[in-house]
């Protein structure tokens, strides 16, 4: 990385997730797998909270493992409608962060109580206090917390299959939407705290078109190491972020037992291209 972040030394796998939000493993244990793989150093990127950094910062000094303080936020693109995610590092003002993200945090939270009233409705016994040992630190219910609850109680054997799709697919029964922030509000938030913002996995959503503006904006990074990406589409993320000036980054997107696809730690990681 560049400007106000030092560039990782060795491996470093920058785009991992918690349960301070949609991530199904504790901050000690991901740091203790990455310890045991190898891995130099890791930033925990949660959804729009920095809730977890103080217990990052101490579970790293503790087993020696350098920690990177980040974010992902959630925001959206108003001109399309498309989901844009926003990777922030090094905010010195996290709490100015965490308090701009909290309203779309509780408008989560409102969406997917409201889709687990219509699970229970659709004749699946669940209520939240079914669902509160499955929502980690961060209190904030997940759809994946939901999907865990019922497999735990034998309505599914995954967390991503059949009832997932008839839950929460194109149509669900239990699809409620909820609000995202605004993606150059959300680049001006990290880049006004102090911090480094960086366009993540710029093909999941459809995003790279969109890099005049967020440059414009601030942004300073691009995410060309990712599970999306294939090899073509890093010879093009390297080819814009050479035009526009921008760092390259890589991570696993690691979620544990909630990603859609098996992604190992470490397996999508921060090395500079050759």
């Amino acid at each position: 990385m560049r400007n106000k972040l030092k560039p990782p030394t060795g491996k470093a796998d920058l785009h991992i997730h918690s349960d301070w939000s949609d991530g199904s493993l504790s901050i000690p244990r991901i740091v203790k797998i990455a310890r045991a793989l190898g891995i130099d150093a890791i930033s925990i990127t949660d959804h729009d909270t920095t809730a977890g950094w103080e217990e990052a910062r101490a579970e790293g000094k503790r087993q020696g493992l350098e920690i990177f303080p980040g974010i992902e936020v959630s925001a959206f693109d108003p001109d399309t409608g498309r989901k844009v995610h926003i990777l922030g590092y090094g905010m010195a003002d996290p709490e100015t962060v965490e308090t701009a993200c909290r309203p779309y945090l509780e408008d989560r939270q409102r969406a997917n109580q409201k889709a687990l009233s219509l699970i229970r409705a659709a004749g699946y016994p669940l209520d939240e206090a079914d669902t509160l040992p499955y929502t980690g630190k961060g209190g904030i219910l997940y759809r994946q917390h939901i999907m865990h609850a019922l497999a735990d109680r034998g309505y599914a054997t995954m967390i991503y299959g059949p009832l997932y799709r008839r839950l929460f697919g194109s149509g669900g029964i239990a699809v409620v939407k909820s609000r995202y922030m605004p993606v150059e509000e959300a680049v001006r938030l990290i880049v006004d705290c102090g911090g480094e913002a960086v366009l993540a996995h710029p093909f999941q959503y459809d995003s790279l078109g969109l890099l005049p503006r967020l440059v414009e904006w601030g942004l300073s990074g691009i995410e060309y190491r990712h599970h999306t990406q294939t090899p073509e589409r890093i010879r093009l993320v390297r080819k814009q972020a050479a035009q526009y000036g921008l760092f390259l980054t890589g991570g696993s997107d690691f979620h544990g037992l909630y990603a859609e696809k098996p992604i190992p730690l470490g397996k999508f990681h921060a090395a500079r291209p050759s």
